[in-house]
């Protein structure tokens, strides 16, 4: 009968230490709960940092959002930054080829039109080669985030977009990026 009591002894061993540790699981590790703790406002990155050899274009998605696409433009990092009228006749040139294979469009024209940047007291004016009035607003946008970006003011210019049609009221980029000033 000996041979039988041996499992029961060890299993009354493992009882108690089974118990001791649901017990420490269930306690936790003896740390209080408190309250939100303020401690600022959330982290922020530039994450698309302006440099004279990148063009920062935006294009839209497959599912019709804005996004940013890097070109770069030259190997001279001191050479100095692409004007934004040039900045914006490369975005009226459309997507790469390897752009919209991976499904980038544009809802803008294409246009071989001369583009004219004007600013003044906060205002950046730009003068397209075609009609502005039916443009899309997500056309629309893609224009003033490029035009900011390229300006290095991504939200605190407004920019008023004219074309043979009229004028469009004043838009801002409103942080179309993460880390932007709108998303901090």
């Amino acid at each position: 009968m000996r041979p039988r009591s041996a499992p029961a002894a060890a299993g009354r061993r493992f009882v108690p230490a089974l118990v001791c540790a649901a017990a420490a699981l269930l306690t936790g590790c003896g740390v209080p709960g408190s309250g939100v703790v303020e401690a600022g406002g959330p982290a922020t990155v530039e994450a698309f940092p302006g440099t004279p050899n990148r063009l920062t274009l935006f294009f839209l998605s497959p599912e019709g959002r804005l996004t940013p696409v890097l070109r770069a433009t030259r190997d001279d990092a001191q050479a100095p930054p692409v004007a934004t009228a040039q900045v914006v006749t490369v975005l009226l040139d459309g997507p790469e080829p390897q752009e919209s294979k991976a499904g980038l469009g544009t809802g803008l024209p294409s246009s071989a039109g001369p583009v004219d940047v004007a600013s003044s007291r906060g205002t950046i004016r730009i003068t397209l080669p075609f009609p502005v009035r039916r443009l899309k607003d997500n056309a629309v946008r893609q224009i003033v985030c490029t035009a900011a970006y390229a300006e290095g003011r991504e939200d605190a210019a407004a920019i008023v977009l004219a074309g043979g049609d009229g004028t469009l009221p004043p838009a801002r980029c409103g942080g179309a990026l993460p880390g932007t000033a709108s998303s901090r």
